[in-house]
């Protein structure tokens, strides 16, 4: 029994689904695994990756685009835990799925890449940014989303050049995702001439970062970068506000969540992000948006837009026309089509592909927290 009420919650509107326990097959022709922490310390990214998928299958499913095929989902909750993501991740690939869409946590799904590797079996990354997910030795492993390396990188010129801000401090998760991104960001700063007048780190599930706020604090920075997730980031944005610290707040797609709005709203305020998504980017993006948030009102969660978008643009704009050609027991085909996809997606200007490490090749978007919501930034090149 799952005592979560949040997944509890999210359940009731799953297509299919499957926690810990064992898969039994539908009449649906066509089966996509979804692997999602919707319980954890991820929850909050991982129940807008489900919806997402929900939301796609169900406008896929309704316009026939199968040529009278359905897609049934097989969602999994990993629980944010990376040995437990291995386990589910084996377990899924063995279940009779077509392919992964999904996967948050660089640690979760570094590990689960391998497993979709040596199975031979396509995995679409959506929800996971360290650099090593995706490389040239990968044959069957894609990402949709900014790598790292990208988006850190981005997130230091942008504070350099538009911003103007030097004396930063950076504190840090001591995982995959928040180590990658500070090192990546502090040698981009080394390249500018600046250093980091203060570096801390953390544990992901710590609630208490006084000690490392006082040193920050005694370095009288006028930025502070948080490469963390929810729930540690809005804790020490409010944490850091309660003790004097009134330096901006900068980071990169792991702060890009509604529920940092909800944890942090004022103190978050001024911060400025790299994003997944943003409905503000075209008319397309935005009716999206809408029919999202209407779709999904009546959770007791508010609906999370930002990853369920990629979730839903990898399902309906690449996996599905690739579905409609590729569907049976070779599944080199459907990973070569994949491969070689290319196109346009709401929410992203000009054409976007995949280059030959698996990485989707798309423009940077960067947004500032304003009145309690994330906006584009005008500032940024």
């Amino acid at each position: 029994m799952i005592s979560n009420p949040r997944v509890r919650n999210y359940l009731a509107v799953c297509m299919a689904c499957m926690a810990l326990g064992p898969w039994s097959a539908g009449a649906a022709d066509i089966k996509v695994g979804v692997i999602a922490g919707m319980s954890g310390l991820g929850a909050s990214y991982g129940l807008g990756i489900a919806q997402g998928a929900n939301m796609a299958a169900q406008d896929i499913n309704d316009a026939g685009d199968m040529a009278g095929r359905k897609i049934e989902l097989v969602i999994v909750d990993d629980t944010s835990s990376p040995a437990r993501s291995a386990v589910v991740m084996r377990r899924l690939v063995t279940s009779g799925v077509d392919l992964i869409v999904g996967g948050w946590g660089s640690s979760q799904v570094l590990a689960n890449k391998d497993i979709a590797e040596h199975a031979g079996i396509p995995y679409i990354v959506v929800g996971a940014t360290h650099p090593e997910i995706t490389t040239t030795k990968n044959k069957w492993t894609f990402r949709v989303i900014q790598s790292d390396a990208m988006m850190a990188e981005q997130l230091a010129k942008t504070m350099t050049d538009n911003l103007g801000l030097r004396r930063v401090a950076v504190i840090a998760d001591n995982n995959a995702y928040g180590i990658g991104n500070r090192d990546i960001f502090v040698a981009t700063l080394d390249t500018a001439g600046v250093k980091p007048v203060s570096t801390q780190s953390y544990q992901s599930a710590d609630t208490d970062f006084t000690t490392q706020l006082l040193r920050i604090r005694a370095t009288n920075p006028d930025a502070i970068a948080i490469f963390g997730t929810i729930p540690a980031a809005p804790l020490i944005m409010n944490q850091a506000r309660a003790l004097g610290i009134t330096a901006r707040f900068l980071g990169t797609g792991g702060l890009a969540n509604e529920a940092l709005l909800s944890m942090a709203p004022d103190a978050s305020d001024g911060t400025i992000l790299t994003t997944y998504f943003s409905e503000e980017i075209d008319a397309e993006a935005k009716a999206w948006a809408a029919a999202y948030r209407q779709q999904f009102a009546d959770l007791r969660d508010p609906p999370r837009p930002i990853l369920a978008a990629w979730e839903y643009r990898a399902i309906r704009s690449i996996v599905a026309p690739c579905l409609m050609k590729n569907v049976g027991p070779d599944r080199t085909l459907l990973r070569d089509c994949i491969a070689n996809w290319r196109g346009r997606l709401f929410g992203i200007p000009g054409e976007v592909y995949f280059d030959k490490t698996g990485q989707l090749i798309q423009p940077p978007v960067l947004v500032e927290i304003r009145a309690r919501s994330f906006r584009l930034l005008k500032t940024a090149n």
